[in-house]
């Protein structure tokens, strides 16, 4: 259990170090599969302004399968993750952004959020099933 934790503190540590020095992106982590990470990524929220879920509508299924693009008004990508899921945290400064949220199978959400200093915003992404295809 101590050699997961410290694994999972290194990946957040990595993640959010490699996502602050990536062209000065905010920072971020994001995880949440298995309910001791959830329990890791649940106690980091209070750190974080944006917190987002990702999960399939009607079974609740979490997903750690989406790509996320969070932009700013004038269009510039300030993160930009893939494989995030089922929980993102990030710390924005203070405006309005465009989070678009692509689930693996392609379907595409979108929102806006206007981030205000010491508040916190939490946004939830449900998705359809994917579509089974029948031979």
């Amino acid at each position: 259990m101590f050699t997961r934790n410290i694994t999972f503190a290194f990946t957040l540590a990595c993640s959010a170090i490699g996502a602050a020095v990536a062209a000065d992106e905010p920072q971020f982590v994001t995880g949440g599969v298995g309910i001791e990470e959830r329990g890791q990524m649940l106690a980091s929220k209070p750190d974080y302004n944006v917190r987002m879920t990702f999960a399939t509508r009607g079974t609740g299924e979490y997903r750690s399968d989406v790509q996320v693009e969070i932009s700013d008004t004038k269009g510039a990508t300030n993160v930009n993750a893939r494989d995030a899921g089922p929980l993102m945290f990030v710390n924005l400064e203070p405006g309005r952004y465009r989070v678009t949220a692509t689930a693996a199978d392609g379907q595409v959400q979108r929102r806006e959020v206007q981030v205000q200093a010491g508040r916190t915003k939490d946004l939830y992404f449900y998705w359809s099933e994917p579509a089974t295809i029948v031979q």
